[in-house]
């Protein structure tokens, strides 16, 4: 009796796990079957897509309007598009044609130039929302990759340093400076389990990117991707670009005296007060209790490193994406902004009309004016900086020295600008 109520126990657990297995089958089964192959609203894409009527006929009758769209000129994008071509174009298939690399790279700039929503470019694009998901993240990659070398490389010689800080001398009258270093923060959705990495002093989430560049608003270093917590002179003292300064395996140049000067001084780097002081690092003086000539030297500081305050606000106003917290992973995030720095960098070599005169601050003969990105950003908008650091330390005394050798400098009939003394007393800062 025992041997046969185990027999049949046994033969009801094996039914049992037999129908569960036939039930996940079949519902893995019916998990894979789709409605249809293409959403039918998306059906009509070769007749009433991109290519075949918004490029075709805007090209001819509107080309303003093509290039707002695209927020470039055509002529730049065919160039994009030549160059993407090895890297993100498909193979034609008995089941469908590709998605041209023309369509691909439009919907990934205007993503990036408008911020809309994957749902939003679907109407626009005849493209499942899937499709443009994986279709931005590769784009974007690509980009960075085609594009670094050419647009985006830091400069590796002697010579190539000193081209810049002669660049900085004749447009913002600071000598021996090689580009201007900031940190912002780029506002992402906060990741699944993430805790509090991402979340800032200013209370959102976000990652962190740090810029360097030259007085013509180009990037010469992007870091991207550290945690928001982070402030500038922690994540500074972890990116590549702080280790390449400190052994100076980027052939920083040798000191060379300042105008009308006899004594060599090293070439910098201007910051704000985030940052270290180092000796190729300098930052402004303390803003309590200050004396003249510390309020000029922090004018003029102000006045050089107000180039990588423009750059960011100009990719704001023209990649609304970075306007709003971007709803992907980080890594996908990191790419975006990459590209988009990229793409900065890109359009300003061809002279894309992509940045006018007006749409930066200028401060001719310490006549200030703002530029138009402010007015359009409004103080909501703009990329916010990178909290200080708690625990920078005391500088070495010889980077004291440099600072105040460069504030000397200022001071002196050969080294100082006429409206420097007008400036300071209206205000600390350049704006």
């Amino acid at each position: 009796m025992n041997r046969k109520k185990t027999i049949g126990i046994a033969c009801a657990a094996l039914c049992l796990v037999t129908t569960l297995k036939a039930w996940k089958e079949k519902r893995r089964q019916l998990r894979k079957v789709k409605a249809w192959w293409i959403r039918p609203g998306l059906r009509n894409r070769d007749r009433c897509g991109f290519y075949t009527t918004l490029r075709s006929k805007l090209e001819i009758q509107d080309p303003k309007w093509l290039k707002n769209f695209l927020r470039m000129k055509v002529e730049d994008f065919d160039y994009l598009v030549e160059r993407l071509t090895p890297y993100i174009c498909k193979k034609t298939t008995s089941f469908r044609k590709p998605i041209s690399v023309g369509e691909r790279l439009a919907v990934t700039l205007r993503y990036l130039a408008t911020g809309d929503s994957f749902s939003s470019l679907m109407t626009v694009f005849l493209l499942g929302k899937t499709t443009i998901c994986h279709i931005i993240h590769e784009t974007c990659a690509a980009l960075y990759a085609i594009l670094k070398d050419e647009f985006l490389k830091i400069p590796s010689t002697t010579e190539e340093w000193v081209t810049v800080a002669d660049r900085f001398e004749q447009r913002w009258n600071f000598p021996n400076c090689c580009g201007a270093l900031d940190g912002k923060h780029i506002a992402i959705q906060a990741p699944a389990h993430c805790g509090s990495e991402y979340f800032n002093y200013k209370k959102f989430n976000s990652i962190v990117v740090m810029g360097m560049v030259d007085a013509d608003y180009k990037f010469l270093f992007v870091e991207v991707g550290a945690y928001g917590r982070e402030s500038d002179g922690g994540v500074f003292a972890r990116c590549p670009l702080s280790a390449a300064l400190a052994d100076n395996s980027i052939n920083f140049p040798a000191p060379r005296p300042l105008p009308h000067e006899a004594d060599p001084m090293p070439f910098v780097i201007v910051a704000d007060d985030a940052f270290p002081l180092k000796t190729y690092l300098l930052k402004p003086f303390s803003y309590r209790e200050q004396v003249m000539s510390y309020k000029i030297f922090n004018y003029r500081l102000s006045r050089a490193r107000n180039v990588v305050e423009n750059v960011s606000g100009i990719c704001a106003s023209r990649f609304r994406i970075l306007r709003r917290p971007m709803d992907v992973k980080p890594d996908y995030a990191k790419a975006i902004v990459l590209a988009i720095c990229v793409l900065h960098n890109y359009l300003l070599t061809r002279k894309s009309v992509y940045m006018r005169r007006s749409d930066v601050d200028d401060d001719t003969n310490g006549v200030a004016v703002r530029g138009n990105w402010r007015t359009e950003l409004g103080e909501n908008g703009m990329l916010p900086s990178i909290s200080p650091s708690s625990i920078l330390g005391r500088p070495a005394d010889n980077a004291i020295n440099v600072r105040e050798n460069f504030m000397e400098y200022f001071l002196t009939p050969h080294g100082e600008v006429g409206w420097q003394y007008n400036r300071t007393i209206l205000h600390n800062s350049f704006l």
